[in-house]
Parts: structure tokens; sequence; C-alpha cells
């Protein structure tokens, strides 16, 4: 029945990752026809050039789609599962993320300034960008979260680029509009560090996670508390497990007290079960008793 339970929440968990992914493809698409349209209709050399970088994000979202159809496939040479690929996608995704920001600044830093014909077009087109990326980003986020999935993570973060990205072009459009282009220069200068930030926040974390670092400290706590509510294990010598992709291995080291073989198997069983039922994302425990 757990062995179910589990199942069940691996095939809900990949159907609603590669389902956002999916949608993440479709806003990208969108993004970039509304911004190249917008730049060409209102003479913005940025809001172009903008809605070419988009289409690099378009690639981008396909690489996190790609990754989790592939973290999903079952290997003989890899018995532990190809979870990590979605942690490849996010090691990715931030190089992906320094790339937009240095294209950013050096697009607005050291790229000429062009005239705008239509200022209403710009702002309305802008707008839209603005409201999208921000909305999506914030719900991608969310759900990533809640379905512990790096790469969907990675990508509502790629996607807040375009956010501050927009941001860049609103205010350069405004500055060259009213005569004061250095405004634009002081905010990549600002958007710039915090899209260097979260990028380096997401390969941090994706490196932690190809190099086995431990659980987090929050995780290794909850299943204290688990293992404290259980009369018959009378000493905890060590809890460790790692991350791969949404789903954690658990190790444990107990001292249990019993000297019956089979009741110190019933009990790693049921220990087993609880720590699956309280954390969905555990894949696996190994329990070693004495």
């Amino acid at each position: 029945m757990e062995t179910n339970h589990t199942e069940n929440t691996k095939s809900l968990n990949f159907n609603e990752k590669k389902t956002i992914s999916l949608y993440s493809i479709g806003v990208n698409l969108l993004l970039s026809l509304i911004k190249i349209s917008g730049g060409i209709v209102s003479g913005s050399a940025a809001l172009t050039a903008d809605g070419v970088h988009s289409l690099s994000d378009l690639a981008a979202s396909l690489s996190v789609y790609v990754g989790i159809i592939i973290s999903n496939k079952k290997s003989e040479l890899f018995p532990h599962g190809l979870y990590k690929v979605e942690n490849l996608v996010a090691l990715v995704s931030a190089f992906a993320i320094f790339f937009a920001g240095y294209e950013i600044a050096k697009d607005v830093l050291f790229g000429e300034a062009t005239p705008i014909t239509n200022l209403s077009v710009a702002l309305i087109v802008i707008g839209l960008t603005v409201a999208i990326t921000y909305l999506y980003s914030r719900w991608e986020r969310k759900k990533a979260i809640e379905l512990n999935s790096p790469s969907l993570l990675a990508d509502a973060e790629h996607i807040k680029t375009d956010f501050y990205t927009a941001l860049v072009v609103l205010v350069g459009v405004l500055g060259q509009y009213f005569g004061y282009p250095i405004i634009e220069k002081i905010a990549v200068v600002i958007v710039v560090y915090f899209i260097f930030h979260s990028g380096f926040e997401i390969l941090k974390e994706a490196i932690k996670v190809l190099l086995d670092a431990s659980l987090d400290h929050e995780s290794i706590e909850e299943i204290r508390t688990i293992l404290e509510e259980e009369p018959q294990i009378k000493e905890i010598n060590a809890i460790t497990g790692r991350n791969a992709g949404s789903f954690q291995f658990v190790q444990l080291d107990l001292k249990l007290g019993t000297d019956s073989l089979q009741e110190a198997h019933q009990i790693a069983h049921t220990v087993e079960d609880k720590i699956k039922k309280k954390m969905p994302f555990v894949e696996k425990v190994v329990i070693h008793y004495q």
C-alpha cells in the first residue's frame, strides 16, 4: 500500500512538473512575439533585442521540459534513478541567468541609444511584459517549492530576469524620451546585481546536490522528530541523506530496543512508512540497526 502511495505521488509530481514546464514554453514564446512586434512598431531597438533574448529563454524552458522527461526515465545503468538531471538543468539555467545579466549590461552600458517613435506602444508592451513575468515567475516559484523541483525553481528565476529586464527597458525608454539616457545605465547596474545574485544561489544549490551534500537541517530535524516518537528506538546514532532532483534518499543508523531480528525488521519498516508519509519527497530510506 505504501509503495502504491509513493508511486502515485511520484506520478502526480512528474505530470504536474511536465505541465508547468509546458506553460513556461508558452509564456516565453508569447513574450518574444509581444516584444519583437512592439519593438518594431515603437522603434525601440532595446525592446526588439529583449524579444530576441526571450527566444533564448524559450530554448532554456525547452531544456527544462526535456530534463524533467529524462529525470523520470528508468535505466539499468542508473539504479538510483536519473533524478539529478533536474539539478543539471538547474546548473545550466544558472549560467543562462549569468549570460542574461551580461547581455543586459553590455547592451545598455555600451550600446547606442535609439529614438522612440511610438512611446505609447512601447509602454503598453513593457507593461504587459512586467505583469506577465512578475505574476508567472511568482506562481512558478510557488509550484516549484511545492513540488520540490530544482529545475522549475531555476526556470522561475530565469523568467524573473525578464521582469528585471523589462524594468530596465522601461527606465531606458522613458529616460531617452525625456532626454536623460544616464538613468538607464544606473538602473541596469542595480538590476544586474540582483540577476547575478539569483543565478549564484541556483548554481550553489545545484552544485551541492550534484556533489551529494547532506540533507538540509530542516529535513534532518523532521526525521529526528519522527524517530523520537518511536518507543522502540533507544538511540539515534546518525541521520544522513542526499537530494536528487525532487527526491530525497535517507540513511539511518539506529539502536533498537529488541534482540528479535523479525521485530527489528518490522520496526524499520514502520519507521520507513512514517517518514515517507510525513515527507512525500523521500524516495528511499535505508536503515542500519543494532
